[in-house]
């Protein structure tokens, strides 16, 4: 039994690949049944639970969750489990959790590689240490200190872009352009671009920044999204999404999958992660950031031919699994829509 704990988005696609690898492979438990899915997650979120053979809800208070999992674990005879959030937790209580029989996969192998992909500053540090092609990146605390390293950084790159030193989805993250009409975050807010000083003048009247921030030069692109399976560091199967509005075009090899595999050593990952490039003027790509987590995107690559799910499963339960080849290059990205009971409305 594989039991995927809640996770982002991407918790659904990682069980239609887990599905569609038992289906298709024959995997099998010690008693030659097929092997089954649990999918739990602490709101209503049907469109992930119900894609699994079994949908259990979570606790919604942590102090309840451990004894959650060892009842679950007891119960379901739970192997392996992944958690896509919250990651911390789980390697606080990863001793616990492992003493009843099961794996644990977390993205990492410890708090510290966390904490660190977390801290984007701290990141760039990283991989400045290590000579991987990065975007430079300046912590600022307060708006003086942001006023001056625009200044600095303006000298070096014309081009700007600020988003939160910690955060997910990209909240938060904006175009720094002196040219761009101040009316423009309110006709095109979706374009995440905005005149500097109208940006500056927003935080002077709001109070000043209400968290630590990076500066850094703004690169034009491509971008690149690249999904990770790895085992301590070890990459075992790559798959990059280059990135073009509803239109991503999938890849298996080139410069920005050497740069995620470094990151992924650097940052000894442990399960199914994502790196994000982008290309700089001279079309080289640099490394942005990593998710220690699976990528909103990571349902996309079932349709390559490149199960990524699969891979990582087959490898920590020794299931047979035969090599994956890159069918399918381009897919088109589309929304969906899934009915709320009122009883569940206010939690979701």
């Amino acid at each position: 039994m594989m039991w995927l704990m809640e996770g982002f988005s991407s918790q659904r696609g990682i069980i239609q690949g887990l599905r569609e690898a038992i289906r298709h492979y024959g995997w099998q438990d010690a008693h030659g049944q097929p092997l089954s899915v649990i999918a739990s997650h602490r709101q209503y979120r049907p469109e992930i639970t119900q894609c699994a053979d079994i949908a259990l809800r979570e606790p919604t208070d942590p102090v309840q969750r451990l004894e959650f999992i060892r009842e679950t674990v007891a119960a379901y005879q739970v192997r392996v489990i992944h958690t896509g959030k919250p990651g911390r937790w789980f390697e606080a209580h990863r001793q616990e959790i492992e003493a009843t029989g099961v794996q644990l996969i977390t993205g990492a192998t410890g708090p510290a590689s966390q904490a660190l992909a977390d801290d984007k500053a701290a990141f760039t540090e990283a991989l400045m240490a290590q000579g991987i092609p990065h975007t430079p990146a300046v912590r600022v605390e307060n708006l003086e200190a942001l006023r001056d390293t625009l200044q600095t950084l303006k000298a070096s790159y014309p081009r700007l872009c600020i988003k939160p030193n910690t955060g997910i989805y990209g909240l938060g993250y904006w175009q720094l352009d002196d040219q761009a009409p101040a009316s423009l975050m309110l006709e095109a807010p979706d374009s995440r671009r905005i005149r500097t000083e109208t940006y500056l003048d927003a935080l002077a009247q709001s109070g000043g920044l209400k968290q630590p921030m990076i500066v850094m030069p703004y690169l034009p692109g491509p971008e690149c999204s690249i999904d990770l399976v790895a085992r301590r560091g070890q990459v075992q199967a790559a798959l990059g999404r280059r990135k073009d509005g509803p239109m991503q075009t999938l890849f298996e090899h080139g410069e920005e999958v050497e740069l995620a595999c470094r990151v992924a050593a650097l940052l000894q990952a442990d399960g199914l992660i994502n790196v994000q490039t982008r290309a700089g003027d001279d079309g080289r790509p640099r490394v942005l950031e990593c998710n220690l987590r699976p990528s909103g995107g990571v349902a996309y690559g079932l349709q390559s031919g490149i199960n990524l799910p699969a891979i990582m499963m087959a490898d920590r339960l020794g299931l047979t699994l035969p090599r994956q080849q890159l069918r399918h290059t381009t897919v088109r990205i589309v929304e969906e829509a899934i009915p709320v009971p009122a009883s569940e409305s206010h939690h979701a």
